[in-house]
């Protein structure tokens, strides 16, 4: 056999992984990761982490598999007897470019919605980065305040950014309008947080500019890292469905420009539970879906 048909042989396909896992083939996994992924870890250092994850887990299905950016997919792998998780990503070469161990968790919060029903905060098509039922979806998701919260940018022939993506312009959500998801009254606003460089955060104000909206029946909406000065409302005001507020921005914990959006029982984002969100369309947008806003008639 030669050396092609060796490495053809020892190839971990993307939807054998949890196979190669639960065998216990960690070495061969671990052949088959990019460079960077090699230099951040050492082969033993892995095997070892790999080996306890695996101890009692059980067999490794796969449950999901995405696409968020071109030449990239992730794959979700549970075992459902232990609750284990395992996010795999793959390049189009079939390189292992990232592996994260995770805990399948779900809430019975995830079987109560809200009693109002809402739009998406903005017009046209929009890329839902985060959002979703699991945290394969939603990074948000294991974060009681935040668990239902979606991250929304904008994409353009498949990229978020066209030009120099150092430059905040690139980014087609930038400067993009963020209209109010449904009739309520401002009851707090930030709007003088200065926007960060791409692929740079400000820890110290993670919201960064936002706006939070009273709905009645106790629940608020908070739309997060906003465009500086952008904002055009004050707290007390009254807006309607459709109502601009604001631009997307990169303030706050953003790194690179989107919206953040959520529902929570209360007026601090801080101390108030998120709430899964009941869609006045009926459709439930998840990490991977395209979305498009309506206007006003």
């Amino acid at each position: 056999m030669d050396g092609d048909d060796q490495m053809a042989q020892d190839k971990v396909f993307p939807e054998e992984f949890g196979f190669h896992f639960s065998q216990g083939n960690f070495g061969r996994i671990y052949r088959q990761t990019v460079k960077d992924f090699r230099l951040s870890m050492g082969e033993d250092e892995f095997v070892k982490s790999a080996e306890n994850f695996n101890d009692g887990a059980g067999t490794f299905s796969l449950k999901g598999s995405n696409q968020l950016e071109p030449g990239i997919k992730r794959y979700q792998w549970v075992a459902e007897e232990s609750g284990r998780m395992i996010i795999t990503a793959f390049n189009n070469a079939g390189e292992i470019i990232g592996i994260q161990f995770d805990i399948y968790e779900k809430f019975d919060s995830d079987r109560e919605v809200t009693i109002n029903s809402y739009r998406v905060p903005f017009t046209g098509e929009w890329f839902v980065l985060w959002g979703g039922n699991d945290s394969f979806l939603n990074y948000h998701y294991s974060h009681k305040h935040q668990r239902y919260a979606y991250d929304f940018i904008k994409k353009e022939d498949g990229a978020a950014c066209s030009g120099d993506p150092q430059q905040l312009l690139s980014y087609h959500a930038f400067g993009e309008d963020v209209v109010a998801p449904r009739a309520g009254k401002v009851v707090h606003v930030i709007k003088d947080v200065e926007d960060n460089e791409p692929h740079r955060m400000n820890s110290v104000s993670p919201e960064g500019n936002c706006i939070i909206l009273e709905h009645g029946y106790n629940e608020y909406t908070m739309l997060a890292h906003l465009r500086e000065h952008s904002i055009t409302v004050e707290v007390g005001d009254e807006v309607e469905w459709g109502h601009k507020l604001a631009q997307c921005g990169n303030s706050g914990a953003s790194d690179t420009p989107h919206l953040h959006f959520h529902v929570m029982n209360g007026s601090h984002p801080y101390e108030a539970d998120s709430i899964r969100i009941q869609f006045a369309d009926g459709r439930e947008p998840k990490q991977g879906d395209t979305v498009k806003g309506r206007t006003r008639i």
